[in-house]
């Protein structure tokens, strides 16, 4: 592919410009991503985004002016098309949490390999969500901590998810199989699968870190 045509034009938003470089050359023989910028902090990004054709910001959180999280708000509402994926070393799930509720597809963390960005970039960009395995396990340890939170709550604001529904989302945090949750439920594994993909369609994503992004977005943990 000779030209940027095509490609998914991507933009590191950054403060430390070492990182920057190094983002750079991690996708440099990618024929798949081409560079539409780079940006200092969260003011400059948006600058940026005024004037270039951007696919995929890859967002750092703490940033001077206008950090990662305000600046994924607002590509929100005023750049809607663009997908953000925080890329950052806070593997805190507060700092995860406040990515997802501002709007980002995706987080990984900065000790992310090119195999793993690149396939980031490449679901997040098909409108897809991506959460590394080290942030899913961040978002499941809290989704745990808070499971003493009844779940009778969550029937109100969302009526279409039904309490064996919510059930099934909490054993699936828990890492239970079809199976193991089939047992605990007293149902056969086909019940369960059954569940899983009535939830995936009900919510509108297509994996578990989607439906844990949605559990956290939408109130059903705090």
């Amino acid at each position: 592919m000779s030209s940027t045509k095509g490609k998914i034009k991507i933009v590191i938003a950054d403060d430390h410009f070492i990182f920057i470089e190094g983002i750079k050359a991690l996708l440099k023989d990618i024929n798949e991503v081409s560079m539409a910028g780079e940006a200092a902090d969260g003011e400059q990004l948006l600058e940026i985004l005024k004037s270039k054709d951007v696919d995929v910001v890859l967002m750092d959180v703490n940033m001077p002016k206008v950090n990662g999280i305000e600046a994924t708000k607002a590509i929100m509402s005023n750049f809607p098309k663009v997908k953000v994926i925080g890329l950052t070393m806070h593997e805190d799930s507060k700092s995860i949490l406040d990515m997802m509720k501002a709007g980002a597809s995706g987080y990984l963390l900065k000790t992310t390999g090119r195999s793993e960005l690149l396939s980031a970039i490449t679901k997040v960009n098909n409108g897809e969500r991506y959460l590394s395995n080290e942030v899913s396990m961040k978002l499941i340890d809290r989704m745990l901590d808070n499971k003493s939170e009844p779940v009778q709550s969550a029937d109100v604001r969302h009526p279409n998810i039904t309490k064996r529904e919510l059930e099934i989302v909490k054993l699936i945090a828990q890492e239970m199989t079809n199976e193991q949750i089939a047992k605990h439920l007293n149902n056969s594994p086909m019940t369960i699968i059954t569940h899983r993909k009535n939830l995936l369609r009900k919510i509108g994503v297509k994996n578990t870190a989607g439906l844990i992004k949605y559990a956290v977005q939408n109130g059903l943990v705090d």
